[in-house]
This record gives C-alpha cells, sequence and structure tokens, in this order.
C-alpha cells in the first residue's frame, strides 16, 4: 500500500482520439494514472486518419512534416518507429492564367510571368524581409490584407498572397492576422537546413497510422483503456470533485476530464461551463474542409503542392502525393488531393459526392488539357467542419485556457495553437503540455515530457 505523502493514481478521461488525444493519453498512463479514452469516430487518428488502398495506408486529409518539426520526430523516435520516416524533396508550383509556374526559390520567382517583374521584384523582397522577423507581436494587431496589400501593391498582392488568401478563406479573407501569414513564411524558412538547400519535408512510410498505432500501442502497454467508436453524450461534475461522463452503456466517474474536441463540441457536452469560458469559446470562428482524392492511373502534373491562384478554379491547392512518396509505394497507382477550405455553410460542404467531382473536371483539364475522366480509377470525399480555426487580430487574447474554470476539465484544441494555427508536430506539443499540466495538476509526477505551464500554447519567443 503507498504511504499517505505518496500520490494516489488518478482517473483520467480523455475525449478524443487525435493526435493530441492520444499523446495526453500516452504520457498520462505512462505517468501511472489510469486512463480511459474515448474516440466517436471508427478510427484512433482525428485530422490523421489513414485508411488502406493499394497495399498500404494514406491519409484522408494530406499530411508532411518540415525539418522544424521537433516534437513529433522526438516522439517518432521515443517510440521507435524512426526507421519509418522519410525525407524526401519537395516541389511547389503556382497556378495562374491557365499556367503553372515551378516556385521553389528566388531565380523561379523571377521567372513568375503571371506578374511584371517590378511586382516580382517586391514579392520577392517582402518575402526576404518576413523571414528575418522573429518577433511575430508586431503583426497580431494588422490583417494580412493591410499589411500585404500596402507593402506588395495591389496588383501584385491581389494577383499573387491576395489571391491565395481569397482562396483559403472566402469571406473571411479580409479578417485573418498577419501573424498568420508571418508564420507560413517562417515555417518554411526554419525547416531548411540552408536557404541554398532543396526543400525536404518528412512522410512517415506507411502513413501517419504508423504513428497512431505506435501512441496507442504504447498507451495501451502503460495501461490505458482506448475506446472506440463511442463518446460520452454529456460531462457533469458529480458533486464529490470528479466528473461523471454519460455514456450509452452506463454512466463512469473520472477524477479529471480533458476533452480535445473543438471547442464547439465541449460547449455541447458542458453545458454548465463558466459563462466567460463560454463566451471565449463562442467568439472562435473555424474554417471547414472539403478534400477530393483520386486514384489516378498517370500523373496530373510534376509538382508536389500546386498552390491556385485562379479564381475560377473550385479548389484551393492540388496536393499531387505520388510526386512527393513515389508512386511505387502505392503499386504504381498517382494519387491527387483536392483542396478546398470552405465555410461550413458553402454548398460544397454538403454537395454529393458524385456532384462535386463533377464540379471539379473541368478545372483538372485547365491544369492538364490532357486529363480525362477516364484516369480516374478511385475517388474519395472527406469532410471536416472544424478543419482550421481563423486566427484574427490579436488573436493571442482569444485563446482559451486548458483550465476551463471547472475544477478537473481541461480543454485542448487546435484553436490553442498559435502563433501556428494546426498541425501534428503541434498537436504533440499540444497532448505533451497539456498532460504535464493535468499531472501537476493531480498533484503526480510525469516523467518525460515538458514542464506544465500556466499559458495555453508554446509560442516561438519573441526576439528568439
Amino acid at each position: 500500500m503507498l504511504a499517505p505523502d505518496v500520490p494516489q493514481p488518478k482517473h483520467v478521461g480523455v475525449v478524443g482520439g487525435g493526435i493530441a488525444g492520444l499523446t495526453a493519453a500516452y504520457r498520462l498512463a505512462r505517468a501511472g494514472h489510469r486512463v480511459t479514452l474515448w474516440e466517436r469516430g471508427e478510427r484512433l487518428g482525428g485530422q490523421a486518419v489513414a485508411f488502406p488502398v493499394a497495399g498500404t495506408h494514406l491519409e484522408h486529409f494530406y499530411h508532411h512534416l518540415f525539418q522544424s518539426d521537433r516534437e513529433i520526430v522526438a516522439l517518432i523516435e521515443e517510440l521507435g518507429i524512426a526507421d519509418r520516416l522519410l525525407w524526401l524533396p519537395s516541389n511547389v508550383g503556382w497556378f495562374a492564367e491557365g499556367r503553372i509556374y515551378p516556385l521553389n526559390g528566388a531565380l523561379d520567382l523571377l521567372r513568375l510571368g503571371s506578374i511584371p517583374l517590378v511586382d516580382r521584384l517586391r514579392l520577392g523582397l517582402v518575402t526576404a524581409y518576413l523571414q528575418r522577423v522573429k518577433d511575430f507581436r508586431r503583426f497580431e494587431g494588422v490583417t494580412a490584407e493591410r499589411w500585404l496589400r500596402r507593402a506588395l501593391g495591389a496588383r501584385a498582392y491581389d494577383r499573387t498572397w491576395g489571391a491565395q488568401l481569397r482562396a483559403k478563406f472566402g469571406r473571411y479573407h479580409d479578417q485573418v492576422a498577419m501573424v498568420w501569414f508571418w508564420g507560413k513564411i517562417w515555417l518554411r524558412t526554419t525547416s531548411r537546413r540552408s536557404p541554398l538547400d532543396q526543400e525536404k519535408l518528412g512522410y512517415i512510410r506507411g502513413s501517419f497510422n504508423v504513428l497512431i498505432d505506435g501512441l496507442a500501442d504504447g498507451a495501451r502497454q502503460a495501461g490505458a483503456d482506448l475506446r472506440v467508436g463511442s463518446g460520452p453524450s454529456a460531462l457533469e461534475p458529480d458533486g464529490d470533485g470528479g466528473w461523471r461522463v454519460r455514456l450509452a452503456g452506463g454512466d463512469e466517474r473520472c477524477d479529471a476530464i480533458l476533452a480535445t474536441v473543438p471547442s464547439p463540441v465541449l460547449t455541447r457536452l458542458v453545458p454548465n461551463l463558466p459563462e466567460a469560458y463560454r463566451a471565449r469559446l463562442g467568439a472562435l470562428t473555424y474554417e471547414a474542409a472539403a478534400v477530393v482524392l483520386l486514384q489516378l492511373s498517370q500523373p496530373l502534373s510534376g509538382i508536389y503542392w500546386l498552390n491556385i491562384a485562379d479564381p475560377d478554379l473550385p479548389f484551393t491547392a492540388v496536393i499531387e502525393h505520388t510526386n512527393f512518396v513515389p508512386a511505387a509505394d502505392y503499386g504504381g497507382k498517382h494519387f491527387v488531393y483536392l483542396s478546398k477550405y470552405l465555410e461550413p455553410d458553402h454548398p460544397y460542404f454538403t454537395l454529393p459526392e458524385d456532384e462535386l467531382i463533377e464540379a471539379y473536371l473541368p478545372a483538372l483539364r485547365r491544369i492538364n488539357p490532357d486529363f480525362n475522366r477516364a484516369w480516374i480509377e478511385r475517388r474519395w470525399v472527406f469532410r471536416e467542419r472544424a478543419a482550421q480555426p481563423i486566427v484574427t487580430l490579436n488573436h493571442r487574447e482569444k485563446i482559451p485556457d486548458h483550465r476551463t474554470g471547472l475544477p478537473g476539465l481541461y480543454l485542448a484544441n487546435t484553436s490553442q495553437i498559435y502563433p501556428e494555427d494546426r498541425g501534428t508536430n503541434y498537436s504533440v506539443r499540444l497532448g505533451n503540455d497539456v498532460a504535464a499540466l493535468v499531472a501537476a495538476d493531480l498533484a503526480a509526477p510525469l516523467p518525460g515530457a515538458a514542464a506544465a505551464a500556466p499559458q495555453p500554447t508554446t509560442p516561438i519567443a519573441a526576439g528568439a
């Protein structure tokens, strides 16, 4: 029997089996706590989940790693699957005025014929400036549209980054804070070993399911109970300092609850949240996503990541996965994601799959005039209502704390990732941080994870 001064293990419930939830469950179980995780979906993994295809697995939503993604790489090494992590050369393109332009460096930028030379030079100078800014706080109070339009000029802005903002954020394009855009430039800068090196991105051979399975196995070996296909209908304080989890098969009691669900889901699960916390959650706006994945008999283009700057095309980007990971890994088949970020009330979010694909076919012929629908061997449509929080002005002040104001109830989701906006690396970091926080509040040590901090995120230090 443990001595009275030794903290007793607690029962921690984790709601949501994405990367953040699995990481937190793994950490807390290894610290000796009894952990039960509920995932309502059919598989663990959240937005990183993959499905079987072409003799292997492929994600519902496209994924890769940057060389600056330290937390997830450390976890991959810890789980003993580092031999599955590949670093592969990447290439980027730009589609404008009916043409694909390679866009992998300064020389390609100078050849970007969709804008005049003076605009190309301006674009290069602004990019170089943003790559050198380390203090993101200067961009928190100005929108990307205002800052970039002033820096680039109206013509260059409208034909380049403005076109991308409109394609990605729709009616919210003029509300996105410049700090979000800075983060995209900074991420690509810090991911390269040298500005002269070709960019290399990371991918897990066999899909991100390898990581998800490794996390799940590690959590189970540490004693965690991972339940897939069911979830709570409500979370209620039990009056004794714990929480009652309402489930179809009967209620369960936990000492603490960690919800790794989108903010609107938490407000439904816990109707009695403190009003100030509920208001903070309600102030957040999420973008939805609709992604068409095509299995083709031949490649669509020679580009991995093709940004779309043509307002007539119905999607935001074309990610040709097998121009990154070789088609030989998929039995010679070619896989292309057609990505569309949109408002949850956009018609594409509920459009029948066949109709959505029909709407896309003319655009595919514009990208490759030789494209024929006979190239399509299989197709899938994946949708996500809370794909990405929209980072608006002074977003840091709007981030909800991990502690919800109700003792023993915690929240960890993508709205708390800042100044980045989402990503598997930051979900691992989020899981590490919130697990350390929960463990500290439960008065239990947590070996192997970062020390707890009262802040909801671990942002890049200003001036670092």
